[in-house]
């Protein structure tokens, strides 16, 4: 009788004793969440630990959280996504959105409008791509993807009308070769009065697996019949951008300024499944389409913005100045933030993103809506009057805060690499390389230090297996052959071989696994360029099985390599290896494979 009576007592006990609080990462506190996909519309905290959400519940303890964000007063969405921007930047005049400078660099117009996730639309075809994902995609901190499109250049303004790029087979095999990163196919701009390439695009969409197409009508005149489109051409799950456009000749409208209402094929096309985006832009979006559509509840599916250099410095400005537009012709906000979030997530095929669930990733945006006089125009002059705006606060990406417009989080960290050079930075991780085999280990000026970085900080741990491997092996006496660090992500060869002419080594690079690259015995030569280098020209294609692809190249800079300088090559360059010099015919050599994360 006396163990199930002191049991009882135990167990009342437990139960009376204060809950040890829970530690986390960042607590948000007193934030209006609005949450479409899980149905949440009130004052709730949010809990995030280990770059995920932790929590969202009513009163979350945060005493033992690192950072603490007071939102009371403000308003706390999933991080915002804009499915329609042009951030292929680069140097060509003539080449507008693709490599072109009319794109833009992503990481300096997003964060600051609670934007996390953006994709690229069309500005890199199957040919461009690879170019696109090492200049853009691989170094931002914002998540970039990319509608694929059909002309294998890309958006480079007259190029998009040549129809012989067109090539649904290529783009597919891109698209399955980046899933990680390719979300669709985009037709842009072209003005023929042939449906082919919208069919080559849906035909792409078809092979990559059912990705969806975003379709922007660029000028045909007379306009080709957007309800034929809809309702032969288009699948459900395919976007119409520019919906509320109004241009003249070259694009029909949605709603019939004649007969006062949304064309009644419109509403069929909805009913099927067509998705229709703003794709705000320079001139494709008009009040004279928009109010009287989202007065017969027309609302668009997704709210974009069509990012780009002039958009941003019109009547667009930016993802909250469109949302607001939105809130002021009479969308409530709760639809606004949807339309912004969990829909274009769900375009995209990227359910993942655009919520608040609890393991989901913690990308988050604390927006203000700001009480004042504002004045919200078209392109066509055309000025709404309002007396709210929304405004970023603070934007969270990946469980970090990268964006702080007033300092609400307590206490304020500043983001890695502010404040100190990324070389600071690289020397004190060298310093305390630790070494068992008393090994020398220099790093050699050619190693990108930036990008090392950027990899690093996102998953140490490939890079620590490898490093702890080149410093505690006995390498000089250890047998030529493979060795598994890390299945899958590290690996080893060692190899003895006679180096060669510099003319019989050709320049090559990699995708998906950097180079680690370190002389154990004799001494060579190691090639160096840039994989965007002028005149740079690829003669073997990328292949995924050996992860290699080969260039000519004439110019390059060249360094000593013998025991005592390790090389990193990453995907942004190519390189030359063990190339000849006088004294040393042969050379024992240690290549580590190391995954991009």
């Amino acid at each position: 009788m006396k163990r199930p009576f002191l049991f009882y007592l135990l167990a009342l006990l437990c139960a009376t004793l204060p809950a040890q609080s829970q530690s986390y990462q960042i607590v948000i506190k007193g934030g209006h969440v609005i949450d479409p996909r899980n149905g949440i519309n009130e004052v709730m905290d949010v809990a995030i630990d280990n770059g995920k959400i932790a929590r969202v519940a009513k009163n979350i303890d945060a005493s033992n959280a690192r950072q603490v964000v007071d939102a009371s007063g403000l308003y706390v969405t999933p991080g915002l996504i804009d499915i329609h921007t042009h951030v292929f930047w680069g140097v060509e005049p003539d080449h507008q959105y693709a490599n072109g400078n009319l794109a833009i660099q992503p990481d300096g117009f997003t964060f600051r409008n609670g934007v996390t996730t953006i994709v690229d639309a069309g500005g890199a075809g199957w040919r461009t791509f690879p170019a696109f994902k090492r200049q853009t995609i691989d170094n931002s901190k914002t998540r970039v993807l990319a509608f694929l499109n059909i002309v294998g250049e890309g958006m480079r303004g007259g190029y998009e009308q040549n129809d012989e790029d067109m090539d649904p087979k290529m783009s597919a095999i891109v698209a399955r070769q980046n899933r990680e990163h390719i979300v669709g196919f985009k037709l842009a701009h072209y003005e023929g009065h042939s449906w082919a390439p919208t069919d080559k695009a849906v035909k792409a969409g078809r092979l990559a697996g059912n990705l969806p197409v975003m379709v922007d009508f660029g000028g045909s005149n007379p306009p080709l019949s957007i309800k034929d489109l809809f309702l032969e051409h288009l699948r459900p799950g395919d976007i119409f951008t520019h919906c509320f456009a109004q241009l003249g000749g070259g694009r029909e409208t949605i709603y019939d300024l004649d007969n006062k209402q949304v064309k009644p094929f419109v509403w069929e096309a909805r009913k099927k499944g067509i998705i229709f985006d703003v794709g705000y832009g320079g001139i494709s979006f008009a009040y004279s389409q928009g109010i009287p559509a989202i007065k017969e509840k027309f609302y668009p599916n997704s709210i974009s913005t069509d990012l780009h250099v002039g958009s941003m410095n019109a009547a667009m400005k930016d993802m909250l100045t469109t949302m607001s537009k939105f809130l002021a012709m009479g969308m409530h906000l709760q639809d606004v933030i949807e339309a912004s979030t969990w829909n274009p997530a769900q375009e995209i095929n990227r359910q993942e993103l655009g919520h608040l669930s609890e393991g989901a990733v913690a990308d988050i945006a604390v927006l203000n809506l700001r009480n004042g006089k504002f004045g919200l125009f078209d392109y066509t002059g055309v000025k709404l009057d309002t007396d709210k705006k929304l405004e970023c606060e603070l934007t969270i990406r990946d469980g970090k805060i990268v964006y702080d417009l007033n300092g609400i989080a307590s206490p304020i960290v500043l983001p890695f690499g502010v404040g100190r050079m990324q070389l600071n930075k690289f020397a004190e991780w060298y310093s305390k390389l630790p070494s068992t085999n008393n090994l020398k280990l220099t790093p050699s000026s050619s190693i990108n230090q930036q990008e090392f970085f950027r990899q690093y900080e996102r998953n140490p741990k490939y890079w620590d297996a490898a490093f702890e491997f080149l410093n505690s092996k006995d390498l000089i006496n250890m047998k030529a052959g493979d060795y598994v660090i890390d299945p899958g992500n590290v690996t080893a060869n060692i190899s003895e071989a006679t180096t060669k002419d510099i003319a019989d080594i050709k320049w090559e690079s990699h995708r998906n696994f950097n180079d680690l690259q370190y002389i154990i015995k004799g001494k060579a030569k190691m090639g160096v360029a840039s994989v965007d280098a002028p005149d740079a020209v690829i003669i073997t294609p990328y292949g995924s099985r050996g992860d290699i692809m080969f260039y000519t190249n004439e110019y390059g800079q060249y360094y000593d390599a013998d025991p005592g300088t390790f090389f990193i090559f990453s995907p942004q360059e190519m390189h030359r290896p063990s190339i000849k010099v006088e004294g040393s015919k042969t050379v024992k050599r240690i290549v580590i494979k190391v995954r991009v994360p």
